[in-house]
């Protein structure tokens, strides 16, 4: 059964304290939650964590966040944590072998699991989260597909490798910077049918922020 509106709105204010959404917040958590591929492109300061931990109260599986940068995943386990949204955990690379085994191991018991793409890509993470069974999968800061991938992160132009070995049955890209031909080029490049892609745009313009000349 698909969720409504009414059952988002109690969820974000029994959960976060909020009255009402952002801009782009309503319609992308109605889109992902209701299983179609999502791409979310909201100005920085959009409340885009809210995109996957308010999922979090409604699928029961785990979610995970592809994210390029260690400080950011660090930065939002500890958030989850300090606000009793559920156990969080991180994959990188400053995990010990010993320390990622212990948390392959025990995967049932997190509901957000942040991840490298270097590390996602490994056979052994791979097999284990297949194994763990996935809700939702975010790839956090999209636009790194299409603008850095090649030199950059060259990791992130295997996603789409992943996706179809996880074949996870949600999908959410999120970013905040991304024009129309990397829209197109993110897309194609994570082997999604465009057409087929639910795309999120709201405006990076702030009314408060103006130049002089």
């Amino acid at each position: 059964m698909a969720i409504t509106t009414d059952q988002l709105h109690k969820l974000l204010q029994t959960h976060f304290g909020f009255a009402d959404f952002r801009p782009g917040q309503l319609p992308t958590l109605t889109a992902v939650l209701n299983g179609e591929p999502t791409l979310a492109v909201l100005p920085t300061g959009a409340g885009k964590s809210l995109l996957y931990q308010l999922p979090r109260y409604v699928i029961q599986a785990p979610i995970v966040i592809v994210s390029p940068l260690i400080s950011l995943m660090q930065d939002q386990v500890n958030r989850i944590r300090e606000h009793g949204h559920g156990r969080a955990v991180m994959l990188n690379s400053t995990l010990t072998y010993q320390e990622q085994q212990l948390v392959l191991q025990h995967l049932r018991e997190y509901q957000f699991i942040f991840i490298s793409p270097e590390t996602l890509v490994k056979p052994k993470i791979l097999t284990a989260l297949k194994r763990q069974g996935i809700g939702l999968v975010v790839i956090d800061e999209a636009h790194c597909i299409s603008q850095w991938g090649p030199n950059f992160r060259p990791e992130y132009l295997l996603l789409k490798d992943v996706l179809q070995q996880l074949n996870p049955p949600r999908l959410l890209m999120l970013t905040a910077t991304a024009p129309p031909k990397v829209r197109t080029d993110i897309l194609a490049r994570l082997g999604l049918v465009e057409t087929q892609v639910t795309q999120i745009v709201e405006s990076v313009n702030r009314p408060n922020i103006f130049f002089c000349g």
